[in-house]
């Protein structure tokens, strides 16, 4: 049973099942260079089956996440081409006249200027269907555009791998959020309650459901659902207030967050608060405002932008936490899984895992819709293996690992690599390269490695990382300055080994719940000693990867020649890419970042070089 699963929105993706099994996933970004590119995954697929030596022929299912879809996003690039001006445009121009005038007005005519119509399959099919699209409400709101979203991807797919139209299916995006959930966590088949918090999805923004393996199949119980639920489109609209990028900066209004203190937010947490509340299993609209942008805009202006940030973080927290409470006294189940875009908001979850009635939190890598070509795969197969008599076929297995992408190792030597090796401004060794990059590491100096499978998602665990030593305060200056040209005040992650974890970190969750950086800890004295490079400047938090023994072999080893010199047994992990650019992917890739950045050094497959 062989399923191909697709992603295609902000940050594409494809994926590849094969029994049950994820063997491979990737964000078409990796490829393209485009950073959350969100055009059709042509380089993406042609990977995997090239990789997996799969023909087009032998796919039995061609999985879409979501039935709901529209391309208006997608032709006028909405995520990868829009500044910050033109997100304020689109809620002046767009918004506002739907909102508070109940105009019909079209997203590709407003913006019928950035319109991409080189992008796959090319302009001859997007010149129709841009005609078509300017005439209507063209965002995926619209419940009209749902055969039309359906059949565009249909044909696209038919064009690209010429296959027949009923192995085409598309997946309701909750339940492919749930499904990943599940079998993105842990290996344990003990019954799990599964949560999803996003911002739209198929007209659901929340659920809860109950996972349980019975035998020969898996039961899945809905417990609530619904669609209003506020937090992901307010974090999305307050990003853009404070002169930050939607859909992509969230992030950095999570980090700013703990900077406040809370009796300097009290004032905008009182403004939230009376927008939604909790009640049983559902969220419940108070005084909701009527748009999240215009009205919240006038409800916050004379407010500091750390306290906007703060109060925003603080209101997130008690929503999230409180029916996620609800839920577990309604189920008895403490074992719980988190899914969706909010899944990202690592700060909450750490709150959530502190909860008395939480027994293990754990959230897969990437849970937000990059990873939801993998959800579509694991919901298709879950359906199939539960209502397929024949029980011979394989069960749908929990993912190992994150290294899902592309592999360095069998990359064929680049022309940079071979410029550089004659080049006498570096150094290239090939004996005990791991000893080599520890004592550089020990030095103060930062090494960036390229080993292995790509790890999925926007987590770099080890293989796309550039690597420093945790216990230096001055080497974040220096990435952030001379590298990696990232906000200040936005902290560092940290690779820890598993069986000396629990000495510089308090775990709410076991151990193997902290593999993706998905979620966070409080920090031990010695902890906050040795990694204080890598924790949250101001609450000393961290968000770690805790490396289960056998698990990334080669890497483990690094650490341990690290922890050798040093005594300790963990390093600073950050991606290994420029702000604002994708993560790289393979060797080309990482030569070029580490000739244009300050990097002393560069691990890959068979090297090390260093710059004199």
């Amino acid at each position: 049973m062989i399923i191909l699963g697709i992603n295609w929105e902000q940050n594409s993706s494809a994926s590849l099942m094969i029994d049950g099994k994820i063997v491979g996933c990737s964000s078409e970004e990796r490829f393209s260079r485009v950073k959350n590119d969100e055009r059709y995954p042509k380089k993406a697929i042609d990977w995997l089956l090239k990789e997996h030596n799969v023909s087009a022929e032998s796919i039995d299912e061609i999985c879409y996440i979501s039935t709901v879809w529209a391309p208006g996003y997608i032709l006028t690039r909405h995520y990868t081409s829009f500044s910050i001006d033109d997100y304020v445009n689109e809620q002046e121009k767009i918004w506002y006249p739907r909102i508070y005038k109940k105009k019909s007005i079209s997203q590709i005519k407003i913006f019928e200027k950035k319109i991409d119509f080189n992008q796959y399959p090319g302009s001859r099919y997007w010149g129709p269907i841009v005609k078509k699209f300017k005439k209507k409400i063209d965002h995926v709101s619209n419940k009209d555009l749902i055969k039309d979203g359906q059949f565009i991807r249909s044909e696209i797919i038919k064009k690209h791998l010429n296959v027949a139209r009923n192995k085409i299916k598309f997946i309701d995006h909750s339940y492919g959020h749930a499904a990943y959930g599940y079998f993105g966590s842990t290996k344990s088949e003990s019954k799990k309650l599964v949560f999803t918090i996003d911002a739209f999805g198929d007209y659901l923004n929340y659920t809860c459901s109950v996972f349980s393996k019975k035998k020969n199949s898996y039961s899945v119980k809905k417990i609530t659902k619904g669609s209003n639920f506020i937090i992901g489109r307010l974090y999305r609209y307050i990003t853009l207030i404070l002169g930050l990028k939607p859909n992509e900066h969230e992030y950095k209004v999570m980090g700013l967050a703990p900077y406040c203190k809370s009796k300097y937010y009290e004032d905008v947490l009182k403004i939230f608060k009376k927008f939604q509340k909790v009640k049983g299993l559902h969220f419940v609209d108070d005084q909701k405002p009527n748009d999240l942008y215009f009205a919240v805009k006038e409800l916050i202006k004379n407010k500091r932008f750390d306290a906007i940030a703060g109060g925003l973080q603080a209101y997130s927290e008690i929503l999230i936490s409180e029916w996620i409470s609800n839920c577990i006294k309604k189920t008895g189940i403490s074992d719980i899984c988190i899914s969706g875009g909010v899944a990202l908001n690592v700060k909450a979850n750490y709150l959530v895992s502190k909860l008395k009635n939480v027994k293990n939190l754990h959230v897969p890598p990437s849970p937000d819709d990059a990873s939801q070509s993998m959800g579509a795969c694991y919901a298709s197969y879950l359906d199939f293996y539960n209502t397929n008599k024949d029980k011979n076929i394989a069960p749908p297995q929990h993912i190992e690992d994150a290294y899902l992408g592309f592999d360095i190792n069998s990359d064929e030597k680049s022309t940079l690599l071979k410029k550089i090796k004659k080049n006498k401004n570096y150094i290239i060794k090939k004996r005990n390269i791991n000893y080599e990059a520890a004592k550089l590491l020990s030095k103060g100096k930062i090494i960036a490695r390229a080993m292995g499978k790509a790890e999925f998602g926007a987590r770099s665990l080890g293989n796309r990382s550039i690597l420093a030593d945790p216990s230096n305060p001055n080497i974040k200056k220096i990435i952030n300055e001379k590298i990696k040209n990232r906000d200040f005040w936005m902290p560092f992650a940290a690779s820890v080994l598993e069986q000396h974890a629990k000495k510089y970190f308090y775990l709410n969750s076991s151990a193997d719940s902290y593999s993706y950086m998905t979620n966070c800890v409080e920090s031990s004295q010695l902890g906050k000693k040795n990694f204080s490079a890598a924790l949250h400047p101001y609450d000393e938090t961290c968000r770690p990867q805790i490396i289960k023994k056998g698990s990334n072999k080669d890497y483990e080893d690094l650490i341990n020649n690290f922890a050798k010199l040093t005594g300790i047994h963990g390093l600073l992990n950050t991606s290994f890419n420029i702000h604002g650019a994708p993560i790289i992917n393979d060797i080309d890739d990482a030569i070029n970042v580490f000739i244009k950045t300050n990097l002393d050094a560069l691990i890959i497959p068979g090297y090390i070089i260093v710059k004199k």
